[in-house]
Order: C-alpha cells, then sequence, then structure tokens
C-alpha cells in the first residue's frame, strides 16, 4: 500500500501469523491507469505524499511473507495465496480459474458469463446511475473465440504455479508443449520455469512471483501491451 516501510511490511506479516488464518491472500499493488494514484504519479501532481515502492521491492516482500508462513506450515496454492490445508477447496482457483462463470459487481469490474467476458462502467458516475435506475451497469463484452478462450485459462491457471499440458488437450485440443514451446523455453532459460515436459510445467519461485508480468507472452500479440481500466 501507500507508505508501506519494511518494519511495517514485518509487522504486518507478524501479526497475520499470530491470527493463524485458514488462508492469507497477498496482493502486489497494481496501479491501473485511470486510479487516482496513476494520475497523480504521471502528471505529478503529488497529491499524495506518501510513496509506492518498487516493483522488485513489492515481490521481496512477498517472497519473504510467504517464506515466513512456510515456515509455520502453510502451502503455496498460487502467486498470491498461502493456505494452512492444502488439500480444502479454493473456489476461486479451482473453479473459476478453470472457465466457470463470475459476475462481476463493483466499478469497472470484470466479469465471465456464458462464455461471454464482460466489463462494467469505469467510473462512480456511470455505475452509480445505471443501478440506480434499475439497469445492468455493463460498459462493454466480448465473446471470446475458442483460442482466446484456451489462452485465458492457461494464463489463469498459470498463476496457480503448475498446470497439465493433458488437460488442456483433452479440453481445448491443443497440444501445449508444442504450441508454447518457444515461450516456455525462454522462461526456463530465465529461470522462470523449473520443468516444461511430460504432463507438468512447473514455475519457479522467481516465476511465481513474477507471474503476472510473465503471462503477455501467452497473448495473441494483438492484444500485448493494452492498458486498461
Amino acid at each position: 500500500m501507500l507508505g508501506e516501510t519494511e518494519e511495517n511490511w514485518r509487522r504486518c506479516v507478524e501479526k497475520t501469523i499470530a491470527l493463524e488464518p485458514d488462508s492469507v491472500t497477498i496482493y502486489q499493488m497494481e496501479l491501473p491507469f485511470n486510479t487516482t494514484i496513476s494520475k497523480d504519479l504521471l502528471k505529478g501532481t503529488r497529491l499524495f505524499s506518501e510513496p509506492v515502492v518498487s516493483w522488485s521491492t513489492k515481490r521481496r516482500w512477498v517472497r519473504e511473507a510467504f517464506e515466513a508462513l512456510e515456515r509455520e506450515g502453510y502451502t503455496l496454492r498460487s502467486a498470491y495465496t498461502a493456505v494452512k490445508d492444502p488439500a480444502a477447496r479454493f473456489i476461486y482457483t479451482d473453479r473459476l480459474w478453470q472457465g466457470a462463470d463470475m459476475v462481476g459487481l463493483g466499478v469497472a469490474s470484470f466479469g465471465h458469463v456464458n462464455g461471454v467476458h464482460m466489463q462494467n462502467k469505469d467510473t462512480w458516475e456511470a455505475y452509480s446511475e445505471a443501478v440506480g435506475h434499475g439497469e445492468l451497469p455493463l460498459n462493454r463484452a466480448y465473446r471470446p473465440t475458442h483460442d482466446e478462450r484456451f489462452i485465458r485459462e492457461l494464463v489463469l491457471q498459470l498463476k496457480r504455479g503448475t498446470i497439465r499440458p493433458s488437460y488442456f488437450k483433452n479440453k481445448y485440443g491443443v497440444d501445449l508443449l508444442d504450441r508454447f514451446g518457444g515461450e516456455l523455453a525462454s522462461l526456463a532459460s530465465e529461470g522462470y520455469v523449473d520443468r516444461a515436459a511430460d504432463d507438468e510445467v512447473s514455475l519457479s519461485r522467481a516465476g511465481l512471483l513474477r507471474v503476472d508480468t510473465l503471462l503477455p507472452r501467452f497473448f495473441h500479440p494483438e492484444h500485448v501491451g493494452i492498458r486498461y481500466t
């Protein structure tokens, strides 16, 4: 968060462990370009006096937090979540990341319903006006192609750290190791993939901590570099 410090972060991790939650989710703060903080940083208006730390610091803090949780018996379920019981179901990753429907609620929220990807209106005024009139506050929608659905599920499941090519072969008829052999080889050469053969592709801890920046390698060219709100 804004103003996060080394001391504050360590204290947050220690208090989290003391609470003994069943699940802990940690996100590295990302700033879409339509946020007030991003506009402040881009325009240099200095509305916010507290700094946003660098990506390398964010990744280190998350790595240190996960290592502390692992020492207490937690298991990583994804690039963001550690759980006490690795056998417990986590519907968000177990079902939604395999293509299940999700209705997005809130300003600029994304949803995926009946094969259609959609996003709500991206300002509070437009969103609240639509809701106030009993209308769906949708801003845009898109029905992905078969190949786009395959890539969507691939990048979502990569966030779990391990994927099985046979799953995608059975569901989409795509040989993952053949289709993205070059991309996987480049990730392995950079130390972000531990294994990419047979029926398992596993990210290294370094790859897991920066997975969101690695995923565009699997996008269609026209989808790379798109800004979103």
